[in-house]
């Protein structure tokens, strides 16, 4: 019997899978597709915190700020010292596979699992490899298989309470700020959500997420911003914006997009799946090394990860639901009080993608007066949408 069986090998499940197999566990590690990284469905924005999880050398290009577009043609600009990368997805997901390999995980491409039981002292699971119905049996199962998890769905009955459709293509077309990100903010791009361009080069990713169907639909306006664009490649899917409230169980742990892991603000999943696979690792050879694999000795990889994301996840999560409800004119006021040049300052100084939060209690403490503003507008905006 194999110590650990982990679902899915995007970002999450390979450092799951490597950390496992370094300390010395059998770890089966199975991806539903032929293809590591493939397809992608990411925009591949990451900070300088994933590479000290990860090594990659797979940097499509590096972005220093954003220009962020509102209603109304109004745009602000922001900056930041310290770079961001923009990662080649597939290269990248190849590169913790790798990892994952090289420590002495098993890694078993075209492997979609299809069933899957914890009976007793061990997990049992069937799974389709290369067309035949396999089955296996561990200690434990780690589900990284995604938003449409099968770990979740059989052991746990639960999704995310909030899903953002995605759309995303790469389009030959150059931007020509190379440095800064596009964000679209408003009902022409997105209904609660927002959309983007980031610059690789020659070709740019141009996407967007939105609360609910219609992405597609939405795409056709926002690629009017593009109309010298080609399409090279089309991807898509559903990002769960709010953790599950109960990511672990007996024998079994959910990492990353399968347990509602993710940066609610911006749907960026691989910092999250990646801190989240790290703790799953602890917990289990906890569990192992204690010979305890009850969902009461397992809640403790909860503890792990809420330590580290759990406050910012949450407060995101009540920004992210407000920002939702905003109309295009209380975004156009909202714009008039950010673009004010001591708040863009104070955003270009404490701006943070993974921890967003941290510049949202400075900007209120030091400017009150943004915060009821800000509700005002809802208020008001709620007033006008009923």
């Amino acid at each position: 019997m194999l110590d650990v069986i982990v679902a899915g090998a995007g970002p999450a499940g390979s450092y799951a899978s490597y950390r496992l197999a370094s300390m010395g566990y059998s770890v089966l590690n199975l991806e539903e597709h032929r293809e590591i990284g493939r397809p992608v469905e990411c925009t591949g924005v990451v900070t300088s915190r994933v590479f000290g999880y990860v090594k990659s050398s797979a940097v499509a290009n590096r972005v220093r700020g954003a220009n962020v577009f509102f209603p109304g043609n109004r745009e602000m600009h922001i900056e930041k010292s310290e770079e961001t990368t923009v990662i080649y997805r597939d290269s990248f997901d190849r590169d913790v596979s790798a990892m994952a390999i090289s420590a002495g995980a098993d890694v078993r491409l075209d492997s979609r699992i299809t069933e899957v039981k914890v009976a007793g002292d061990s997990v049992h699971i069937k799974y389709r490899h290369e067309g035949n119905l396999l089955e296996a049996a561990s200690s434990m199962i780690v589900g990284a298989d995604g938003a449409n998890s099968v770990v979740r769905k059989s052991l746990y009955g639960s999704r995310p309470s909030r899903i953002v459709s995605t759309y995303q293509v790469d389009s030959a077309v150059r931007l020509p700020d190379q440095e800064s990100v596009n964000v679209y903010l408003g009902s022409e791009s997105s209904h609660g959500f927002f959309a983007w361009a980031v610059p690789t080069g020659d070709i740019t990713r141009i996407g967007l997420g939105t609360i609910g169907p219609g992405a597609r639909d939405l795409f056709s306006r926002l690629q009017k911003r593009f109309p010298e664009g080609r399409i090279l490649s089309v991807t898509g899917g559903p990002i769960p914006i709010a953790y599950l409230s109960r990511t672990s169980g007996p024998r079994s742990l959910l990492v990353g997009d399968a347990a509602g892991i993710v940066k609610p603000l911006t749907g960026g999943g691989i910092y999250t799946g990646i801190v989240s696979a790290h703790h799953a690792a602890s917990a289990i050879n906890e569990a192992f090394q204690n010979q305890n694999f009850s969902a009461n000795f397992l809640s403790r990889y909860e503890r792990y990860w809420k330590s580290q994301l759990g406050r910012e996840l949450w407060m995101d999560g009540i920004v992210q639901r407000v920002f939702a409800g905003l109309s295009d004119s209380s975004l156009s006021r909202i714009y008039s009080m950010l673009s004010s040049p001591d708040v863009v300052h104070m955003i270009n100084s404490l701006g943070d993608i993974d921890y967003p939060s941290r510049l949202v209690i400075r900007m209120l403490i030091r400017h009150p007066a943004i915060l009821m503003n800000f509700f005002r507008n809802r208020v008001v905006a709620g007033s006008a949408d009923a």
